[in-house]
């Protein structure tokens, strides 16, 4: 069937709920997103063309998606749900640019954290070129899924992800800012950080007590040369372990010895009593970097 009223909206989506008597589940952290422009503003921010393959991350019951698809892109999906994919496979249009919906549209029933995208999407995607992620992120497992994605072998060519406000603000944060931390320096010595669009909390079903924001991630050309990743992402945390202490307090951890810790930040010519937050991306690097060769 084709269906005139797109599922983002509050009537069609209450109508969805209704008929199927499906609801957001907390445990999942689902909240239906019911805002046409909010869902239509993602799929601008991500930059969806005719021909685009996208992985959607949690399609629910298909208010992305069905934007995704109608914007010309190819979308697999990953969900956990089992009570959805009835729900998708009735709700989304039967054809999309004359193409069945099977041809455009895959629902992979699958934790995206235990992804195995070359298997999964093998068939369905060229997988010689590259794919653009989209998704509406649950609150309660945004950084796994981050993380995942970024150290993934999947090639894609953007995150475009919606997330709780707080959460964006810290990938996008700078120096000085009380929301700069180990997630803001992970993320940005791989990808440059837009923060897209915000959307309010009265953008949902049911409202959830936050607002959210649109983030778009893009591959650095040439990612920060940071030595060995998780010594490096370790050694951040660590700087950041107490965020009032200065930094030569924090840097017990890594060096019990006085000497070792005075002698390191003389060397690279940083204050030890500045705290963590004051230090650029390139400091820590500098940091991790000289701890990796006094512990060779």
């Amino acid at each position: 069937m084709t269906n005139r009223i797109p599922i983002a909206s509050p009537v069609r989506t209450a109508a969805i709920v209704n008929r199927y008597f499906v609801h957001a589940k907390k445990n999942l952290g689902q909240n239906f997103l019911v805002d046409l422009d909010a869902v239509q503003g993602i799929v601008r921010a991500a930059g969806i063309e005719p021909g685009d393959q996208v992985v959607e991350v949690g399609p629910g019951i298909g208010s992305l998606t069905e934007q995704l698809l109608l914007a010309g892109g190819k979308v697999a999906a990953y969900e956990v749900d089992q009570s959805l994919p009835e729900i998708l496979a009735n709700e989304l249009p039967e054809k999309v640019d004359g193409q069945d919906l099977d041809q455009r549209f895959k629902l992979i029933m699958k934790d995206v954290l235990k992804a195995d995208f070359a298997t999964d999407l093998a068939g369905f995607f060229d997988l010689s070129k590259p794919v653009k992620v989209v998704a509406n992120l649950p609150y309660y497992i945004t950084t796994p899924i981050i993380f995942n994605l970024l150290e993934s072998s999947l090639n894609f060519t953007s995150l475009t992800l919606m997330m709780q406000k707080e959460v964006a603000e810290r990938l996008a944060a700078q120096p000085g800012s009380k929301a700069y931390g180990p997630l803001s320096i992970a993320v940005q010595t791989q990808m440059s950080v837009d923060l897209a669009l915000e959307v309010g909390h009265a953008s949902f079903m049911p409202q959830p007590k936050v607002d959210s924001a649109v983030v778009v991630l893009t591959p650095l050309e040439k990612p920060a040369d940071v030595g060995d990743r998780k010594q490096f992402n370790r050694v951040v945390k660590l700087c950041f372990a107490q965020r009032r202490k200065t930094l030569a307090n924090n840097l017990k951890t890594l060096l019990p010895d006085k000497e070792d810790r005075e002698k390191l930040l003389a060397d690279l010519d940083l204050d030890p009593r500045q705290r963590p937050e004051q230090l650029a991306i390139s400091d820590f690097i500098r940091i991790s970097l000289a701890i990796a060769e006094i512990n060779k």
